[in-house]
């Protein structure tokens, strides 16, 4: 600055001087008097007046000179402020900077580089970026670590990054390249932020869409995935995958009566069974409940599959202990083979679930292949519940009523109600066949729901018409009985009807009362809360177990038709039939006696005081008119035929 000062000081001295001997040179009393004084006056004038214009052009290019400077010395200053700013912003970035020569050599990196990774300034300047690399297992092949390789004119992507404490971290990475005056790069200068956490999240998150929270398996999606790849290879090499899958028997009896967690525990200890049965290359899913799946990838022998399977059943029997209780669980084992039975993920999907189905229908604990066999019977099913839905719409089903006579008194006290389908092109469908297929469906609820209220509603009419006071029997379904809404179904039947609760009857299986018997007895108290009464249906083909019978309540038991129809011919059938109708009074239950034909199956009942008999020897099933008329005219046929 003091040269710049003095500089402008002389340029100011020149400039006056230069003005005085301008003003002596073009003096007007110079020139007026007309002639010099001398000639030594002329020329001082002449010397004055020429210095006077070269001074004025020294001093119009010291003046331009003077500016540049000054706006030089500005530029450089600004230059000097902006380079202290980036030097700050990169000293304390956010990002660890690196800075390397051309051959990867670290020459800078600035604090946050430090803090992140541990190390201090003078410990890897000079250092190769190899440094900040972790050695390369055989297995990371494919795993972009931070070395050499990410040197490159501009790149960017994501590294696996080395620690000073050899902790590994996950970078996101900005590389870029300084070039000399030649195009010629020197140094690369590395922008790097960890993104561990963000992986970390990335990772959870991808868990939680292709693994189950709870076993760790597979989820739904991830099978679907691994099947669709292995049906690709199994095409490509000539070889097999087998798909199972897989259904714990009696796992919701053990979760209602153990309680969830208890069924969780169960489910993890079946998942782990689970791979220990299979290759390290094959993959176990657990589709959710109680389902699981497995795929078992290029098979060459498909007589192993067999083998595996029974493996499996005999490995998931071994007891599982549940805390203070021991446990033994069986499994059904649906198979299908690719691409034998097809190349289609969903297909093949379904494929297994047939065979996991008929598994079950043989007896559980077991495993089946599928078949086409199958196959028809599933579009059979399909076919068959489209109709149904098409039948509940359009009124096709009906109902008929079989009368149960009160053997004491000869009149008719109640009867059962019975579903009957009247298809519009294939006329009467037998209930055989079609009500389990409801089931399986899960139209047996809507149907059994119609049945119910439909029940209600006619027979209340007869009882108005006739002036009696008889009751209906109602079939309940397993899925219709396991409905936390059936209470409310009842209800809403009986009012919608009129109908008194207690003229209306509702019939469960044996088989339905032993899934859970603190469930069973709360939803029985909910129907007798209700008004209703419970009948025990075809009593002696299940469990025949008489020590429940103290613990449920219900009213009312009914005696299989399989022992009344050997009567008296049999028997072992006529003492049975004895023995459960004696045990019944014992404990104030009612007993019906079904499929009675002739006259001594019915004296053998009389004879053991059977209380109610139901049967074609007292009347077939009558639709609504003819019961009907049945009631208002032909009582007398009754009369006769007992």
């Amino acid at each position: 600055m003091r040269v710049k000062g003095t500089f402008v000081r002389k340029t100011i001295i020149v400039n006056r001087c230069a003005s005085l001997a301008s003003l002596s040179l073009l003096s007007p009393e110079l020139w007026a008097s007309g002639t010099a004084q001398n000639d030594e006056l002329a020329l001082k004038a002449l010397i004055f007046g020429s210095l006077a214009i070269v001074f004025g052009g020294m001093s119009f290019v010291l003046g331009r000179l003077n500016s540049r400077l000054k706006n030089n010395i500005e530029s450089h200053q600004a230059t000097e402020v902006m380079m202290s700013k980036l030097s700050s912003a990169v000293t304390n970035s956010g990002a660890s900077i690196v800075m390397t020569d051309a051959n990867g050599v670290i020459e800078y990196v600035n604090q946050k580089f430090c803090r992140n990774n541990g190390y201090l300034h003078h410990e890897v300047i000079g250092q190769a970026i190899d440094i900040l690399s972790p050695e390369r297992r055989v297995d990371e092949a494919d795993i972009q670590l931070l070395d050499n390789r990410c040197l490159k004119a501009s790149w960017e992507g994501e590294a696996l990054c080395l620690k000073k404490n050899g902790a590994q971290y996950w970078s996101a990475i900005t590389v870029a390249a300084v070039y000399n005056r030649d195009r010629i790069i020197t140094n690369y200068v590395i922008s790097a932020i960890d993104i561990s956490a963000l992986k970390d999240a990335n990772s959870k998150m991808q868990n939680l869409a292709l693994f189950d929270s709870l076993t760790g398996l597979a989820n739904r999606r991830l099978f679907i995935d691994r099947l669709h790849q292995s049906i690709l290879s199994a095409r490509r090499h000539k070889h097999s995958s087998a798909i199972m899958f897989l259904d714990l028997d009696q796992f919701k009896r053990i979760n209602d009566t153990l309680g969830h967690q208890a069924g969780d525990e169960l489910l993890v200890t079946i998942a782990e069974r689970l791979k220990t049965c299979v290759r390290k290359q094959d993959t176990v899913a657990r589709l959710g409940g109680d389902e699981f799946t497995i795929l078992l990838n290029d098979v060459s022998n498909n007589d192993k599959i067999a083998a595996i399977a029974e493996h499996i059943l005999t490995i998931l029997k071994k007891p599982i202990k549940l805390g203070k209780h021991e446990v033994i669980i069986s499994t059904s084992i649906g198979i299908t083979i690719a691409p034998t039975d097809s190349t289609s993920s969903e297909t093949l999907m379904r494929n297994a679930d047939m065979a996991l189905y008929k598994a079950k229908e043989r007896g559980r604990d077991g495993f089946c292949f599928f078949t086409e066999e199958l196959n028809v019977r599933a579009s059979h099913l399909m076919e068959i519940e489209h109709e149904m839905r098409h039948a509940l719409e359009n009124d096709e089903f009906y109902l008929h009523y079989q009368p149960q006579v009160d053997l004491k008194t000869n009149q008719i006290q109640s009867v059962e109600a019975l579903i009957r389908w009247r298809h519009p092109t294939k006329g009467e469908i037998s209930p055989v066949d079609f009500i389990s297929i409801a089931e399986e469906t899960g139209l047996i609820i809507p149907i059994g729901d119609w049945v119910m209220k439909k029940a209600c509603s006619e027979i209340q009419q007869l009882n108005e018409n006739t002036g009696l006071n008889i009751r209906v029997a109602v079939n309940l379904s397993t899925r219709q009985f396991t409905d936390l809404k059936l209470v409310n179904t009842v209800v809403e039947a009986l009012e919608q009807a009129g109908m008194d609760a207690k003229n209306l009857e509702l019939e469960v299986t044996e088989s339905m009362l032993m899934e859970d018997m603190e469930t069973v007895i709360d939803q029985l108290n909910r129907i007798k809360a209700a008004g209703s009464t419970v009948t025990i249906d075809d009593f002696g083909s299940g469990y025949s177990s008489f020590s429940y019978l103290k613990s449920l309540p219900v009213d009312i038991l009914k005696v299989d038709r399989e022992f009344v129809r050997d009567v008296p011919d049999d028997l072992n059938a006529m003492e049975i039939t004895s023995a459960i109708i004696a045990v019944a009074h014992k404990l104030n239950l009612k007993v019906v006696a079904e499929g009675v034909e002739d006259i001594d199956q019915r004296d053998f009942l009389n004879i053991n005081r059977c209380d109610y008999a139901q049967g074609y020897l007292f009347s077939r099933p009558l639709g609504y008119a003819d019961l009907r008329k049945f009631f208002l005219e032909d009582q007398q046929n009754l009369k006769q035929a007992v």
